[in-house]
């Protein structure tokens, strides 16, 4: 069975959504790399062990930054898992499913990540007790429509796709339910971090940050009763040829007025926002000190939140996330 470690850990990189992962070409970069991908909105790496210096990477990333999840990536034996997790890696990753490494990760608590892209593979690591894999190389294989194919048997799995992955396709892989988080390095590509332009990945990471939430205006919310909700709906539609969609506490003027027909949060009404995953935008938003009110949630049949209010009204409206593709 999947341990609590195993889910606190990949639980935490959901919620994050981008993994940098970086091949570190001197371990006096790691350091300042990793508070640049901190200041950034990205406090997580994985540092792939394609180099001798890449262990003693990990430990000052660890050593300076020991809040930030920080994994070995490239990982080919049980050795390995060994001297990463002593060098303080936080989880494992293997470019493919090696059973002699995935079993050694489980024996010693190791959160590992495996490389799983076939129904064998999957098979094989829904077995041991995962179900969470790495999708690599994710462009190369169909991205997220192959993603889409595997989890049709295979309902209980996530992926996190490596390999192509830019600030463009993000969205695309993080609006899927099946992708946890992507993990590539457009956020902090080898000349930047030759170059140390920390500034420069900074920005970069922001604008993935920005990617993976897509935060949009959906729809704006009026207040009134049951009379007005009707009322104003229809106005809308009629003025702006919207088709009107009437509905149990409020009706609507296509998709971009909501006029409510009920008490709703927010003296004057409310606006909602729509982003990839209410989830991951809910913890990009608290770890900048914005609170929600949990009395006002929405969740799908699978548990996912979909819809939540912020406690902060702002010009007298309230503010909710909602769920959009």
């Amino acid at each position: 069975m999947e341990n609590s470690l195993h889910r606190d850990c990949f639980a935490a990189i959901a919620e994050i959504g981008i993994v940098p992962v970086i091949n570190i070409p001197r371990p006096e970069l790691a350091a300042p790399l990793a508070k640049a991908l901190c200041a950034g909105g990205i406090p997580v790496i994985e540092v792939t062990l394609r180099n001798d210096t890449a262990l003693e990477s990990l430990r000052r990333i660890k050593a300076e930054n020991p809040a930030m999840l920080a994994g070995a990536g490239t990982v080919l034996t049980c050795r390995q898992v060994d001297d990463a997790l002593a060098a303080g890696a936080d989880y494992i990753v293997t470019p493919g499913f090696n059973p002699k490494v995935v079993s050694h990760c489980m024996e010693v608590g190791a959160p590992v990540l495996p490389g799983c892209v076939t129904p064998t593979e999957i098979e094989a690591g829904r077995e041991a007790g995962l179900r969470l894999f790495k999708f690599f190389p994710s462009e190369q294989l169909g991205g997220v429509k192959t993603i889409k194919e595997l989890c049709g048997p295979y309902r209980d799995i996530r992926f996190v796709p490596t390999s192509g992955i830019t600030l463009a396709n993000i969205p695309a892989y993080l609006s899927c339910e099946h992708v946890a988080a992507v993990g590539g390095s457009c956020m902090a590509p080898a000349a930047l971090v030759q170059a140390e332009d920390w500034a420069g990945i900074t920005a970069l990471c922001r604008e993935a940050v920005r990617a993976s939430l897509g935060f949009r205006i959906m729809h704006v919310g009026i207040n009134g009763d049951a009379s007005e909700g009707e009322a104003n709906a229809r106005r809308f539609a009629e003025i702006f040829d919207l088709p009107y969609i009437s509905g149990g506490r409020s009706d609507f003027a296509g998709t971009a007025v909501e006029c409510c027909k009920a008490p709703f949060p927010g003296a004057k009404g409310h606006i909602a926002i729509g982003t990839h995953s209410v989830e991951r935008a809910v913890a990009s938003l608290r770890a900048r000190g914005v609170r929600f009110r949990e009395e006002f949630k929405n969740v799908d049949d699978k548990g996912r939140l979909i819809a939540v209010y912020l406690e902060e009204e702002i010009g007298g409206f309230a503010v909710h996330l909602l769920k959009c593709n």
